[in-house]
This record gives structure tokens, C-alpha cells and sequence, in this order.
């Protein structure tokens, strides 16, 4: 197809739609009829003609454009419906349907629903679902923009809702008020929210339920936060030093909720040449005992190495007696289980002092018990 055939047919989709809502806009005076059929190719080249506007419908078919005042079951288009008041039933479109008040049922289209008041049942489109309440599931290709959303939003690139019970997007989700379950692969923001899951950063005022994110959570109260880096306002952050049995000091940053936590921490190991950087990431949970001792939990994943050459991977499950002194700073120790990984070919930094230890033929393998403790300072 050229570039002026192409231009041209945009040209007549748009003009068509701008007619049809000229038309919805004279009519809107006009008496209301019922029609058990309407046929026809594009308004007004149909069985209601120029008065199409002014006809409840009970079947609808076009093979371009169509206009009525109320679809009551099913209605086709090849590229485009525009109902005044409400539609019920089943609405499809090649590009877009349009209802000027209320819509339940099913409304398909190719690019884009828009529902001006109240949706209630599914709206699936190739691009975006725009409609003022909605209930019910929203499915768009690209986004799903709505006031109130008291049902599921699923789209490829971004919610948006004043108030969402569940959004699902590819990108991003929005809730200016309150929601109930957010999941997206980047951000997540709202309000209040109960859960919220994001590839990288959620964002949130009241979090009742789990955080849990990549890398950042971000709330002014979030007790259940999961994620290397958590920001919260009646939550901790604390800054401290802590020494492990194979000699690595790592710096670590320790942040969440009252109950959950996450590490994010880097170090030198000052006794092995062969893993002597440390960076270490995880979560923790805080058990209090007293005001001034309490237990952590402690679950880390890390990377040992040169730089150059070697590199082992160590996880640590770790439980630490803590006490707080003048609830400022806290002493921590304890036991520690840990997994250790490397190349075959690699030094054993642990010189085969294993509980238990398998070699195969590219990798090794082994487990050990070990100690840790530290010291770490309120923010």
C-alpha cells in the first residue's frame, strides 16, 4: 500500500468516526425506537439510516462503522461502534468502540474501548481501555486508564485507577487512593495498598500487606517489606560492621520494617588474596525478645572475588542474638550454615574444612558452619 492510500484511508477512519459523533450530538433530542436487527455498511448505508442515533438495538451488523442510541445483545463492526447511551451484550470492533454512558458484557475491540461512566463485565483491547468505574477485567495491550477499578487490570504497559482491588502491568501501575494487589515489572505507586510486587521500586504511604521488590521499597509504614533497600518511616535502617569466619568485614546497610529487613552490603576479605571483594544482598526478620534483645533471622547471597580471575558464591543462612544498647547501637552474634560454590579449578579458600562436600566434574560444591558478629548504629 502507498503512502497516499494509506493517508487516505486514515483520512476516511477518522472522518467517519468525527460524523458519527456529529450525529450521536443532533440526535440527542430526538424520540427512541426499538429495532429487534440493524444492518448496514456505514452510517447512514444502513437498515435505521439517518435516524440510527435514536434506535435501541437488539443485533447489530456493520461492515464499517455503526450508530445507535442502546445496544441490547450483540453488535459488529468491522472498524468502529458508537453508542450513545448504554450498550449490554456483546460489542466487537476491528478498531474501537465508543458508549456514551454504561456498558456491560463484553466489549472487544482492535485498539481502544472507551466507556464514559460504568463498566461491568470485560473489556479486552489491542491497546488501551479507557471507562470511568470499572468492574470486572480490563485486558489492553498497552493500558488500562480508569477512575475506580473494583475488579482486575492487566496490561502490557501501565495501570492507571483512583482505586484498583488488582493491577497486572508490564511496566507500571497507578492507584492515587488505595489497592489491594498490585503486580508490575518495574513500579508500583500507590496510596494504600495490601501487596505489591515490582521488578524494581514499589511505592506506597500504608502498606498492610507484603512489599516485596528487585531492589527498592518505599513507604511511610511497611512492616513486610522484601527488598535489598527498604525506606520506611516507622520502620529501621541501620549502618554496620560485621566479621564472619573466612575474615571478610563487609559494610552493610540494613533497612525495612519492624519485622522484615533487607542487606545490602560490599567488603574486603583481609586473609584470602584469591576472594578478597566482597558484595553481599538479602532479608532478614527481627524476633523480639525483650526491649533490648530481640533475634534476626538472617538469609544472604554473595560474591567472593579477585576481580580478575575468581569468583565463589557463598549463601548464609544466619541466626544472630542482638542487644541494643541505649537503643542506639546493637551488638550482634551467632551460628552461621553456609553453601559455598566455585570452579573446579579454583583454590579452596576453605581448604577442604567441610561438613560435607561434592565434587563434580566443572563445579564444586560444599557446607559448613560458621560464626559472625558485628556492631551497627541507628539512622
Amino acid at each position: 500500500m502507498t503512502r497516499n492510500s494509506l493517508s487516505t484511508l486514515l483520512l476516511t477512519l477518522i472522518c467517519t468516526t468525527l460524523l458519527l459523533c456529529c450525529f450521536v450530538i443532533i440526535s440527542s433530542a430526538q424520540e427512541t425506537k426499538t429495532r429487534p436487527a440493524h444492518i448496514g455498511f456505514v452510517y447512514p448505508l444502513s437498515t435505521n439510516g439517518t435516524d440510527a442515533a435514536n434506535y435501541i438495538n437488539n443485533f447489530s451488523l456493520h461492515i464499517l462503522a455503526g450508530l445507535a442510541n442502546n445496544e441490547n445483545s450483540f453488535c459488529l463492526a468491522g472498524i468502529s461502534n458508537v453508542v450513545k447511551c448504554n450498550a449490554s451484550g456483546v460489542i466487537i470492533a476491528g478498531l474501537s468502540n465508543h458508549i456514551g454512558h454504561n456498558a456491560k458484557g463484553l466489549q472487544l475491540a482492535g485498539l481502544v474501548n472507551t466507556i464514559k461512566n460504568n463498566a461491568e463485565g470485560v473489556q479486552l483491547a489491542g491497546l488501551a481501555n479507557v471507562t470511568g468505574n470499572s468492574n470486572g477485567v480490563q485486558i489492553a495491550g498497552l493500558a488500562n486508564v480508569a477512575k475506580a477499578a473494583e475488579g482486575v487490570q492487566i496490561a502490557g504497559f501501565v495501570n492507571t485507577a483512583k482505586n484498583a482491588n488488582t493491577q497486572v502491568a508490564g511496566f507500571s501501575n497507578l492507584s492515587t487512593n488505595a489497592s489491594d494487589v498490585q503486580i508490575a515489572g518495574f513500579i508500583n505507586t500507590s496510596q494504600e495498598a495490601k501487596s505489591q510486587v515490582a521488578g524494581f521500586i514499589n511505592v506506597a504511604k500504608k502498606v498492610s500487606g507484603v512489599q516485596i521488590a528487585g531492589f527498592i521499597n518505599i513507604a511511610e509504614e511497611s512492616n513486610y517489606p522484601i527488598g535489598l533497600i527498604n525506606i520506611s518511616k516507622n520502620g529501621e535502617k541501620q549502618l554496620g560492621i560485621t566479621l564472619d569466619e573466612t575474615g571478610s568485614t563487609v559494610l552493610a546497610l540494613r533497612s525495612g520494617g519492624k519485622v522484615l529487613y533487607g542487606i545490602l552490603g560490599v567488603g574486603y576479605n583481609f586473609r584470602n588474596e584469591n576472594a578478597k571483594y566482597v558484595v553481599e544482598g538479602g532479608i532478614g526478620a527481627h524476633f523480639p525478645i525483650t526491649s533490648a534483645f530481640r533475634a534476626n533471622l538472617e538469609i544472604t547471597a554473595s560474591a567472593l572475588s579477585d576481580i580478575q580471575y575468581d569468583v565463589y558464591f557463598k549463601t548464609t543462612t544466619r541466626l544472630l542474638a542482638a542487644y541494643k544498647l541505649a537503643n542506639r547501637i546493637e551488638f550482634f552474634a551467632g551460628p552461621t550454615f553456609n553453601h559455598l560454590g566455585f570452579d573446579r579449578y579454583q583454590h579452596d579458600i576453605r581448604k577442604d574444612n567441610y561438613i560435607w562436600s561434592r565434587k563434580n566434574p566443572n563445579y564444586f560444591n560444599g557446607l559448613y558452619i560458621g560464626l559472625m558478629g558485628g556492631i551497627q548504629i541507628n539512622l
